[in-house]
């Protein structure tokens, strides 16, 4: 096998390599190859910091003007939603909806899997106007956080929270159909 282009690492690392084993065996039996591999490695490592769970709207415009592409799925309160990670797309962003016009914090609870992992985000930003919360999910995450998320909204007004819940089903290109 000759040395693989840049993009066969990508979808090498991101787990989306067509040949995965044949490009592994030289990835790793070639001292240059590993090098790169590590390199992109750090690389998207780096990116990850960059791009928090929650972010505003601004950022994701800012993410978009940067020339990622960008997936939108709007989620509705209690209504089950699929996104599909497709390989020409970079960033899932899920639109969670509800009415926030007198919104005066939001908060967040990530809850992974069976539920037995919690991951709280306090005080996060959202678009009263628009009703949205934005939840940036990146490819890695379907590694790191097994199984599909559900996300707990606390919205507080005048004092007083509510919870609203959503619900978001992950497909890939390379899930059984």
């Amino acid at each position: 096998m000759s040395h693989p282009a840049f993009a066969e690492l990508v979808e090498l690392w991101c787990g989306d390599a067509p040949d995965a084993d044949a490009l592994e065996d030289h990835v790793f039996a070639c001292d240059a190859c590993a090098a790169a591999y590590t390199r992109l490695g750090a690389a998207c490592e780096a990116l990850r910091a960059v791009i928090p769970p929650v972010i505003s709207h601004a950022h994701r415009d800012r993410i978009a003007a940067a020339g990622a592409r960008i997936r939108l799925t709007p989620v509705d309160a209690g209504v089950d939603a699929e996104a599909v990670f497709a390989t020409d797309v970079d960033l899932l962003v899920h639109v969670l909806k509800n009415d926030l016009s007198r919104a005066e914090r939001v908060d967040l609870t990530l809850i992974v899997g069976d539920g037995s992992r919690e991951l709280a985000f306090e005080a996060i930003p959202f678009d009263a106007r628009a009703g949205e919360v934005l939840i940036a999910c990146q490819r890695h995450y379907r590694y790191t956080v097994p199984g599909d998320p559900r996300f707990v909204l606390t919205i507080t007004e005048g004092g007083v929270p509510r919870r609203a819940s959503y619900f978001v089903h992950h497909r890939f290109p390379d899930d059984p159909v």
